[in-house]
């Protein structure tokens, strides 16, 4: 008779000590957080907007660049601590809907949705721009080079093929080559910008603007360069030793991002001084003044692959978080219905209208702004729900916390009305409509259900 099978006891199949420190060597490094958190934020916004944020206030928008550093900087860190007390992510809809209940947390996901959509319009905007900048044998078919991306890549995704890691290291390396070779050679022309007097007089305010109003519509466009910059406390379970080394990570991650930020701005402003506003591509024009007519491929180039990745990446994104927002029972179950292929089919066919529609109706800078006022709506939320969430008992406990009280988040949802008001009247009103729309469409979807029931 054969010996009977030895069930293994625990302690034979792993220590559990060791399996606690296999499972811990396979999250976040504080290096590897940081990386991440450079690359989520790092996109288009710095290639595109140099003019924008030069013309209301000259060199003195330099100083708007640190006011949204700090911003950044507060809302990232309520973000970190809100994203502790779940177990999935949720993003700010999830946080509104357990602090607020059900009808604010889908109005923020809704606007969450539609945000996200409006920046991808943005991208596919600013992808067509930049090529037509690349190659002017382009001009006038912005908006089919657009179309037809947006398009390409919902059908990409439709057939459920993923970005691979080649591909995403490939564009983080793209993105980074030219704007630290940018960096690197800014530190030499300074000094020359200087001495030419393109940084004199520093402030040269719009005529038409106070200084309050200029500083805090200037920080509104420098803003859209920095979205994004919620991606890494959203992953604050994923990290080693997460209580020390979030905080690291975001102030890290946020700081780089931001001297890179500032220098290209600086160069820029040090070699066309007042001539950004005549420039179309100021960005590319400044480092053709440094290194020669290669400047304008080097940054163009980094800057295409980069932007072209990040419309990739939101064809991927933005129709999963809808289907996301579906499966918390707060649209309807058809929203997260999968193809075959296990694509949200019916997410990516409305999210693509939708987004060519955005695109249909303005430029990119246009749409920028507007998916940055759009965002507010997901930031002013999270920082309120912060406060709310250490008022009630839940399940888990952060692994990072907020010092201070609620000192960070009151200050940053102070400074975030402060910039969202120097928007463009018209933003603001989509803003509200947007509200309106969506608690409309809350009580149309929820018509006749129960509390608790999920729409079908």
């Amino acid at each position: 008779m054969q010996n009977e099978e030895q069930i293994p006891e625990i302690s034979d199949i792993k220590d559990p000590e060791e399996f606690s420190k296999g499972e811990e060597n396979e999250k976040f490094s504080l290096s590897g957080a940081t990386l991440y958190g450079i690359n989520a934020v790092i996109g288009s916004g710095i290639f595109l907007l140099p003019r924008t944020i030069y013309q209301d206030l000259g060199p003195a928008s330099l100083v708007a660049i640190l006011v949204v550093v700090l911003l950044v900087l507060m809302l990232a860190v309520c973000f970190a601590e809100v994203a502790g007390y779940f177990s999935k992510n949720g993003g700010a809809f999830q946080y509104t809907k357990a602090a607020f209940g059900d009808f604010v947390g889908f109005n923020v996901g809704i606007l969450g949705w539609f945000v996200t959509i409006i920046a991808w319009a943005a991208m596919a905007a600013g992808f067509s721009k930049l090529l037509i900048q690349t190659f002017p044998t382009l001009e006038g078919q912005n908006t089919l080079i657009s179309v037809l991306l947006i398009i390409f890549l919902s059908i990409i995704n439709s057939m459920g093929i993923k970005t691979s890691k080649i591909f995403t290291i490939t564009i983080t390396i793209a993105k980074l080559i030219p704007i630290i070779a940018f960096t690197l050679m800014s530190i030499f022309f300074i000094k020359n910008g200087i001495n030419a007097g393109n940084f004199t007089p520093f402030l040269q305010l719009n005529p038409d603007m106070t200084l309050s109003q200029a500083m805090a519509s200037t920080s509104l466009t420098v803003f859209y360069a920095f979205i994004g910059f919620e991606a890494l406390p959203v992953v604050a379970g994923e990290m080693r030793n997460a209580k020390k080394n979030v905080p690291k990570a975001i102030i890290g991650s946020i700081s780089i991002v931001s001297i890179l930020y500032f220098m290209i701005i600086a160069g820029t402003i040090a070699m066309l001084g007042t001539g950004i506003l005549q420039s179309n591509a100021p960005v590319q024009d400044a480092f053709v003044e440094m290194v020669g007519p290669a400047g304008k491929w080097i940054i163009s180039i980094g800057a295409l692959i980069s932007i072209a990745g990040l419309n990739m990446g939101d064809s991927l994104m933005i129709p999963r978080y809808g289907a996301s927002i579906s499966d918390e029972g707060l649209l309807p179950k058809v929203i997260a219905k999968k193809n075959a292929k296990g694509a949200p089919i019916v997410a990516i066919i409305v999210s693509g209208l939708i987004t060519i529609g955005f695109l249909l109706s303005g430029s990119f800078e246009q749409l920028a702004e507007l998916s940055v006022v759009f965002r507010f709506f997901q930031y002013i939320p999270t920082a309120l729900a912060l406060i709310w969430l250490r008022r009630k008992k839940m399940d888990t406990v952060p692994a990072f916390k907020l010092p201070l009280g609620p000192i960070i988040p009151v200050i940053s949802i102070a400074v975030s009305i402060w910039m969202v008001a120097a928007a463009n009247p018209f933003n603001l009103i989509a803003g509200l409509v947007g509200v309106i729309v969506a608690s409309l469409l809350y009580f149309v979807i929820n018509k006749g259900s129960r509390p608790g029931t999920t729409p079908e």
